[in-house]
């Protein structure tokens, strides 16, 4: 077995088995993690245009498992809980003397950067899908970063809070990267991070037919709440606050992703709600799978 990438332990077990690639899970340190890990090459790869459209994503096999079927229709579905996220910060920060400063790694299309801003932060972004980038680069004015996390030099102390929505799961290196984020913060700066909660009651019990388990092209670590908040602790966090966090959705594109869990019956529910014209009906799901981290640099 290779070692763990966190805890470097080699009592590692089978958690998860995908045939060409599985999950391990740590008992050491609670950390599950991809096997075998992806070159540079394999990463790349997953990121390009496709990525923000992906046509495959709902057929269900591994290989199209990847990105988003229409994040561009997400946009209005994610920002109001952005906004809302974006107004906690600022009360955890509390700076009325000025604008304070906002990196989103991983910022997409800059939906969320698009709501910070309107919260009177001063935000810039960093992104490693290029087609995003470059997207971003003529559709904003704000400052945008591109390449991965890991080899990206970012100034000492230069902003108060860092957001990094649904990407440390993704990271080569996640724990350089939280170096990199520690260094990046000012004293007292808030981190939020959203991953997936590999341990909790539903994501147990869906166990290797989890969608985010599923994804073995582009999730490679995965946390529980215990593993993530002792991780942020020992690279200079104070954990404020662990909770679940859930999405809003279309009824009908819901019950196409819940066709990659039982095709039959959800592929029925699907068809009908959108015969009725209930298709569009705005759902809110939390069903404990994802969760929201809240830290504070303490040194």
């Amino acid at each position: 077995m290779p070692p763990c990438p966190y805890c470097r332990s080699e009592a590692s077990r089978v958690r998860y088995d995908f045939g060409t690639q599985r999950i391990l899970g740590c008992p050491r340190c609670g950390l599950l993690y991809i096997d075998p890990w992806p070159s540079e090459a394999d990463i790349e790869a997953v990121y390009g245009d496709s990525y923000f459209q992906n046509a495959n994503l709902l057929a269900g096999s591994s290989d199209g498992l990847f990105g988003y079927a229409d994040y561009v229709a997400e946009r209005f579905n994610k920002q109001p809980q952005y906004a809302a996220i974006a107004r906690e910060v600022a009360a955890l920060l509390d700076r009325p003397d000025r604008r304070a400063r906002l990196l989103e790694v991983g910022c997409g299309f800059g939906y969320f950067l698009d709501v910070a801003f309107e919260q009177d932060f001063d935000v810039a972004g960093l992104e490693f899908n290029p087609f995003a980038v470059d997207r971003l680069r003529r559709k904003d004015a704000f400052p945008i970063l591109s390449g991965a996390l890991e080899n990206t030099e970012l100034e000492p102390g230069g902003y108060d809070a860092v957001v990094m929505f649904d990407v440390i799961e993704h990271l080569r290196d996640p724990f350089g990267a939280l170096t990199r984020v520690h260094r990046s913060l000012a004293p007292g700066g808030i981190l939020v991070v959203s991953t997936v909660d590999a341990e909790s009651a539903m994501s147990r019990l869906i166990g290797k037919r989890l969608e985010d388990f599923r994804r073995t092209r582009e999730h490679l670590v995965f946390f529980s709440r215990q593993t993530i908040s002792r991780i942020l602790e020992d690279y200079g966090f104070d954990v404020l606050a662990v909770r679940s966090i859930g999405h809003t959705f279309e009824l009908a594109f819901l019950l196409a992703r819940l066709e990659l869990y039982q095709r039959h019956l959800f592929g029925c529910l699907r068809r009908l709600v959108s015969r009725i014209g209930l298709g569009s009906t705005q759902v809110y799901l939390n069903p404990g799978t994802k969760m929201i981290v809240f830290a504070r640099r303490n040194r």
